[in-house]
């Protein structure tokens, strides 16, 4: 019974994740007292095109007209936030560090308490005469022990007798067994066992492929984000974290606003970057919370939280030098300086991320090292 409460928990948490995410794209009336276009009303008639395989129907709480330059739709996407900066402030609450949030996977770990009832009920459950009927029970069982003593045990025998019971479930097919393994090998997260990122790519790419599974969707994404596992593939990278971004996964909308504030796999979208973000903050994700306050308000020596550096609370200041330490570099990607050429000739697609950096990718030192902290930040470790 208690896991079958804590089942119907994770569907109320989902249905609540997507309700908000559905909230964020509704009709709304903005701080001018001008009713917003409905969702299902376009907007990508805009001169830029966020990604490859951005979908018609991609839907924006506010309507930028036809023809708009990337620089004239972003003005009009934060105007649209700042119209709902008291609702934002008013719900996030956004310095309580205290917030409970969903980004982190897998949920609702048992506590110490509970695993002697959950292994009694898993012995009887895989004895039962009606296993068969209930081998997903009896799995989400196995699952659930099994995550508890990899994460939480100290003890190196449970570790591995946890990893054992993971590595069962995934090879019998069992999708949250097939992320969770992939992330055991990559992490290297139980003694004895090697790390092996490349197998885990496997597993996740074949679990999505299987059951669209939504957080082996963000596993993958990362490894072609980092490049660690498979070969660096930014454009399919992008294209993983908007399909887990589109169910309401929290990390992934932080992951894909970054990605489109700096056109790393897709083209430099400063407005869509700020609505992810806000999304990501509507799922609960506190890093994208003061992440956006420190974007729509920004005072002097106000604390936005851990996740957010100088640089995200003077965004809108003007132009900063190259030589700048590393945590101004956002005042350019969001200031947008240098966005139109001088010369008069078309503007090109411009990877942000590498203007501030030697380039290469993830292949540059300095460029893994920041992708690996903004997917820590997504995380919310």
């Amino acid at each position: 019974n208690n896991n079958n409460n804590n089942n119907k928990d994770d569907d109320n948490e989902s249905n609540i994740a997507l309700q908000l995410l559905s909230f964020l794209h509704s009709t709304v009336v903005g701080g001018n007292g001008v009713v917003v276009p409905p969702v299902n009303t376009m907007w990508t008639n805009s001169t830029t095109t966020a990604c490859d395989d951005h979908q018609d129907d991609d839907q924006s709480p506010y309507y930028v007209p036809p023809g708009y330059s990337e620089p004239e739709a972003f003005q009009q996407c934060l105007e649209f936030h700042r119209s709902q900066l008291d609702d934002y402030r008013h719900r996030w609450d956004y310095q309580n560090t205290k917030i409970p949030t969903s980004t982190a996977w897998p949920q609702h770990l048992p506590s110490e308490q509970q695993v002697p009832t959950l292994e009694t009920d898993f012995y009887y459950c895989t004895r039962s005469p009606n296993y068969r009927r209930d081998e997903t029970y009896c799995d989400n069982l196995q699952f659930r022990i099994a995550t508890y003593y990899i994460q939480h045990s100290n003890e190196v025998a449970l570790q591995q007798k946890g990893f054992k019971s993971i590595k069962d479930l995934a090879e019998r097919g069992h999708a949250n067994g097939m992320c969770y393994y992939g992330i055991v090998l990559n992490e290297c997260r139980v003694p004895g066992v090697d790390a092996n990122p490349a197998m885990a790519v496997f597993w996740w790419r074949r679990c999505v492929e299987l059951y669209k599974h939504v957080p082996s969707m963000y596993e993958l994404a990362v490894a072609l984000y980092t490049g660690e596992g498979v070969a660096e593939d930014e454009t399919k990278a992008v294209h993983y974290f908007r399909q887990a971004a589109n169910t309401g996964h929290a990390p992934a909308a932080y992951m894909l606003g970054d990605c489109l504030l700096d056109g790393v796999g897709c083209v430099r979208d400063r407005a869509e970057a700020l609505d992810w973000l806000v999304t990501a903050a509507e799922l609960g994700h506190r890093g994208a919370r003061s992440r956006v306050m420190a974007v729509l308000e920004r005072q002097e020596d106000t604390d936005y939280g851990a996740f957010t550096d100088a640089s995200r609370q003077t965004f809108l200041q003007d132009v900063a030098t190259k030589e700048e330490e590393d945590g101004e570099q956002d005042i350019h990607k969001w200031a947008g300086d240098d966005d139109e050429p001088t010369d008069g000739s078309p503007k090109r697609p411009v990877s942000i991320e590498r203007r501030f950096t030697i380039g290469g990718g993830s292949g540059n030192p300095v460029v893994l090292a920041r992708r690996k902290t903004l997917v820590d930040e997504s995380r919310n470790l």
